[in-house]
């Protein structure tokens, strides 16, 4: 089972690494600017702070016809999908570990059996409508 959940984890950490690290360098795109993806490009593109780096990156964005819109919304849903798959992968570490550890609410009372009868407590009325009172259930010692 720690296996199971280590595995899992590692697994969420090592795409939020993966995500974080989709950009590239000035040199590596200065070296060949063709290889860098196009993920890549958009996600250096959108982090970037240098001015003149900024506007090599556009330059390629421009070559390449892609428009600076399109790479702010393809980065959210790459980064709404990973949120999506780490979610799953916690919910399904969670379900697991509750399903080993049997934390699924049950109870640990026997379940509950109705009265059978008419004086379960005082203030009822037995068959023929007088008032149960002391003749109830509740009302001797040891209840029903």
């Amino acid at each position: 089972m720690k296996f199971y959940l280590a595995g899992r984890l590692s697994i969420a950490a090592a795409m939020a690494f993966a995500l974080a690290s989709c950009t590239t360098t000035q040199a590596g795109f200065r070296k060949n600017p063709e290889r860098v993806s196009k993920s890549a490009l958009c996600r250096t593109f959108i982090t970037n702070t240098d001015l003149a780096f900024t506007q090599e990156l556009t330059a390629e964005l421009a070559r390449r016809r892609i428009d600076p819109i399109e790479c702010v919304n393809m980065v959210q849903r790459e980064n709404q999908a990973a949120a999506v798959i780490v979610a799953v992968a916690l919910v399904g570490t969670a379900v697991a570990v509750c399903a080993n550890n049997n934390c699924g609410g049950g109870s640990s009372y026997p379940a509950y059996t109705p009265y059978r009868g008419n004086c379960q407590y005082d203030w009822q009325r037995d068959a023929a409508g007088n008032r149960c009172g002391n003749r109830s259930a509740y009302s001797r010692p040891g209840g029903y």
